[in-house]
């Protein structure tokens, strides 16, 4: 054989060689390469369809309710400023109880605040704001007619400095500005227990009629010394206070006692409007809720 056919040999040697390690070493690779990942097949096997599944603990288990300023008791019952529903007799005798004891306690807690020990009442907050409420009730303001009297206007303006002494105003200057955290909590306990009068007594000496209640739920809702006391305070206690103001004045209205004929109804749609757009009131779809039903009350009716 010449040389030109010896080399020609030897390529294809070379060739035959190169394709054998390549088989050899592909074998050896696919047969050691890791099985890739396939995902779970969507529908379970027999054995996971009989294994039951784990319980899902219930939605008020997994939340961690916050702390209510006196008692939950209270505000369970029902939504912020509305009515307890019809009661049992010894369930409406809780009620009562449970009510007088949250305000009774308010006192209590008042009495181991530093801001008020520093106010140096000489007795204790309870027996203190009996003559609070005392002064009020007697000075009780009128809720209508400043555009008839002028005299009028100037008497609400100055109303609660003419009412209270110096000690009175500072005092609720205090609280409402100390205990702004459960004011909500707070003031729908007050609101029950006050329009409670005809169904729970009154052990403590405390609670203003609901005449006196009217005249200044209309006070502060219905006229400009009223309104612009409210002005003056923050907007989370302005919009509550007129929406426990709005309350008196439709449970006068359907008791008959609306004896100022002040109408609610300009103020429903305008507060309404004002607590959707503060979405820091605690209470604020219960809020909305109430104003809601009091606003088809009045459009029936018109």
């Amino acid at each position: 054989m010449g040389k030109k056919g010896r080399s020609k040999a030897w390529i294809w040697i070379v060739v035959a060689l190169c394709l054998a390690v390549l088989l050899v070493g592909g074998y050896f690779y696919l047969k050691e390469r890791p099985i890739p990942w396939k995902p779970p097949p969507e529908h379970p096997s027999e054995e996971e369809k009989e294994k039951p599944p784990s319980p899902t603990p219930p939605a008020h288990e997994t939340q961690t309710p916050a702390a209510p300023a006196v008692s939950q008791t209270t505000s369970a019952q029902s939504s912020p400023g509305g009515q307890p529903s019809a009661l049992a007799p010894e369930s409406k005798l809780d009620y009562c109880q449970q009510l007088e004891s949250d305000v009774a306690e308010f006192f209590r807690y008042l009495d181991t605040r530093d801001y008020i020990r520093h106010l140096n009442l000489g007795k204790p907050a309870l027996e203190y704001f009996k003559t609070v409420v005392k002064k009020l009730s007697e000075h009780a303001p009128v809720p209508a007619g400043e555009g008839v009297d002028p005299r009028l206007l100037t008497r609400n303006t100055y109303h609660f400095y003419r009412a209270l002494g110096r000690k009175d105003l500072r005092l609720l200057r205090e609280i409402l500005q100390n205990e702004t955290d459960t004011m909500e909590i707070n003031l729908d306990i007050f609101f029950r227990w006050a329009m409670a009068g005809d169904r729970c007594p009154d052990s403590l000496g405390l609670r203003p009629s609901f005449d006196v209640l009217y005249k200044y739920a209309g006070f502060l809702l219905n006229t400009i010394g009223g309104r612009g006391y409210l002005l003056r305070r923050s907007p989370r206690l302005r919009l509550v206070l007129t929406y426990y103001c709005l309350l008196i004045v439709h449970e006068a209205d359907k008791r008959g006692k609306n004896n100022y004929g002040i109408d609610p109804f300009p103020f429903l749609r305008l507060l309404r409007e004002e607590i959707s757009h503060y979405p820091d009131l605690e209470f604020q779809s219960e809020y909305l809720q109430t104003l809601e039903r009091i606003e088809a009350y009045y459009l029936q009716r018109r």
